[in-house]
C-alpha cells in the first residue's frame, strides 16, 4: 500500500467531484429531504411496531431527531454507491480480478443489508422488550424519541458495518497484513474477543442476546478465512500457470532459433 497509489486515487476521485460534484450533492439533498418528509410515517410505524408512544423532553427534541433519523436513512438507501468507492480505492491499491471485484462488490452489499435486517427482526425486538420488561405498577415506560434514535441509528449500523467482516480480512490478508493461514491458529482467542464484541454491542446483558450475535459473528469470520485462502489459491496456481506458460514459451524460442541457425 504506497502513498503514491492514495495519492493517485484522490487525485482521480477530485477529478470526478470537480465533473459530477454539483449533481451528486443535488441528489444528497433530495434524497435527505425526502427521508425527512417520511420520517415522522416510519417512526410511526415503530411505535405501533414496538407497542410504545414516543415523547420528547426540550422543544428542538422533535427536529434534531428527525434529522439525525434522515441521515441515518440516507445512508443505508446510498450504502451501495459509498461501498462502490471503498471496493474502487482497494481495487487501485490491489489490483483485483474483475470478478474479484464484484464478487467484493455485491457480497459486501448483501452483507450491510443482511446485517440490518437481523438486527431490525431479531436484535432489536428481543433487546426492546427485555429493557421494556422491567417496568413496575408504578413505572411506566415512557420511550424518548432522541433516545429511540440514538439507540436504533448506533445498533443498525453497527450490525450492518460489523457484517462486512469476511470481506475486511479478505482485505487485510490482500494487502498481507494479516496472513489468513496463521489466524485460522487463534480461532479460541478471536471467538473469545468476538464474545467480548458481542456483550458490548448487544443491547442486553443476558447469554442468548450474546449468542444471537457472537454466533453469526463467528460464521462470519470462518467466511472471511475461507475466502481469504480461496483468493491466495487462485493467486498461486494464475502465477504457476503463468510461470508454466512461459517455461514452453521460452524453450521454443531456443528451438527455433537452434533451427534457423543451422538450417543457415
Amino acid at each position: 500500500m504506497s502513498s503514491k497509489k492514495i495519492a493517485q486515487f484522490l487525485k482521480k476521485f477530485l477529478k470526478l467531484w470537480k465533473q459530477k460534484g454539483a449533481l451528486i450533492i443535488f441528489l444528497l439533498i433530495t434524497i435527505y429531504l425526502t427521508f425527512f418528509w417520511l420520517s415522522p410515517y416510519i417512526l410511526k410505524y415503530f411505535q405501533i411496531n414496538y407497542n410504545q408512544k414516543f415523547i420528547f423532553y426540550s422543544v428542538s427534541e422533535p427536529l434534531v431527531s428527525l434529522l439525525k433519523f434522515s441521515l441515518v436513512l440516507t445512508f443505508i438507501l446510498l450504502f451501495p454507491f459509498l461501498w462502490y468507492f471503498l471496493i474502487s480505492f482497494f481495487n487501485f491499491l490491489y489490483s483485483f480480478k474483475k470478478s474479484h471485484f464484484w464478487l467484493f462488490y455485491i457480497l459486501g452489499i448483501f452483507l450491510f443489508y443482511l446485517g440490518i435486517v437481523f438486527c431490525y427482526k431479531v436484535t432489536l425486538p428481543f433487546g426492546i422488550k427485555f429493557l421494556i420488561s422491567f417496568k413496575t405498577e408504578k413505572i411506566e415506560p415512557a420511550i424518548s424519541l432522541g433516545h429511540f434514535v440514538n439507540f436504533f441509528s448506533f445498533f443498525v449500523l453497527a450490525f450492518g458495518l460489523i457484517f462486512e467482516l469476511p470481506l475486511f480480512i479478505c482485505f487485510l490478508s490482500m494487502g498481507k497484513i494479516i496472513n489468513p493461514l496463521k489466524l485460522g491458529s487463534y480461532r479460541k482467542e478471536i471467538f473469545f474477543m468476538i464474545v467480548i464484541i458481542a456483550a458490548l454491542v448487544t443491547p442486553t446483558p443476558d447469554a442468548f442476546n450474546m449468542s444471537l450475535l457472537a454466533i453469526p459473528l463467528y460464521i462470519l469470520f470462518e467466511l472471511g478465512l475461507f475466502l481469504s485462502k480461496l483468493i491466495q489459491k487462485s493467486e498461486a496456481i494464475s502465477k504457476v500457470s503463468i510461470l508454466l506458460w512461459r517455461i514452453p514459451r521460452k524453450s521454443l524460442r531456443k528451438i527455433s532459433s537452434f533451427i534457423w541457425r543451422h538450417s543457415t
